[in-house]
C-alpha cells in the first residue's frame, strides 16, 4: 500500500445510511477540519462525490471510519465501510485508509453538548464532527498531530 505520510491531504469519512460526514486536513497533515455533510445516494455516487472532492482540494488518500463492535469484530456497518472503501480506492485511485471509529459519534456528542449546542445544531453538525474525530486519530496514528483536546 501506498503511505499515507505522503504529501497532500487527507479527506475523512464518517460514512452514515443517510449522511456522510466529510473532514479534510491541512496539508502538513496537523489540523483536522469538517468540509462537508453528503446526502448518501448510494455507494457509486459517493465515490464520485468524494474523489471530486479529493481533486478540487488537493487531498491525496482518504480515511473512511471503520464501525467495529466492542469487542472488535466486524458488523454488517463495518463489512459496508470496508466494501465502501475498496470501491472508494478503486474509483479515485488513490490510497484509502479504515480507521476503527468505535465511539466518535459519542465523543463528537459530548463535546457538542459541552459547547452548549443545541439539539438542533448536533443533528446539523454531527456527521461532519464524526468525520473530523476519525482524522485526528488517523493522523494521530501517523504521528502528524496532537491529541484532540475538548473544547477546541
Amino acid at each position: 500500500m501506498t503511505r499515507m505520510e505522503e504529501t497532500g491531504r487527507v479527506i475523512g469519512v464518517d460514512l452514515g445510511l443517510k449522511r456522510v460526514g466529510v473532514s479534510i486536513s491541512d496539508e502538513t497533515k496537523l489540523l483536522a477540519s469538517p468540509l462537508t455533510t453528503l446526502a448518501y445516494e448510494g455507494p457509486e455516487k459517493l465515490a464520485a462525490a468524494l474523489t471530486a472532492l479529493a481533486r478540487e482540494h488537493g487531498a491525496t488518500s482518504f480515511v473512511v471510519g471503520l464501525p467495529k463492535n466492542m469487542d472488535g469484530t466486524l458488523g454488517p456497518a463495518g463489512r459496508r465501510a470496508g466494501r465502501f472503501a475498496a470501491l472508494l480506492r478503486r474509483h479515485s485511485g488513490i490510497p484509502v485508509c479504515l480507521s476503527d471509529e468505535r465511539l466518535t459519534t459519542s465523543q463528537a456528542e459530548k463535546e457538542m453538548i459541552a459547547l452548549g449546542k443545541s439539539r438542533r445544531q448536533r443533528k446539523r453538525t454531527i456527521d461532519g464532527a464524526s468525520a473530523v474525530l476519525i482524522l485526528e486519530n488517523h493522523l494521530r496514528a501517523l504521528g502528524t498531530t496532537t491529541p484532540h483536546k475538548e473544547g477546541q
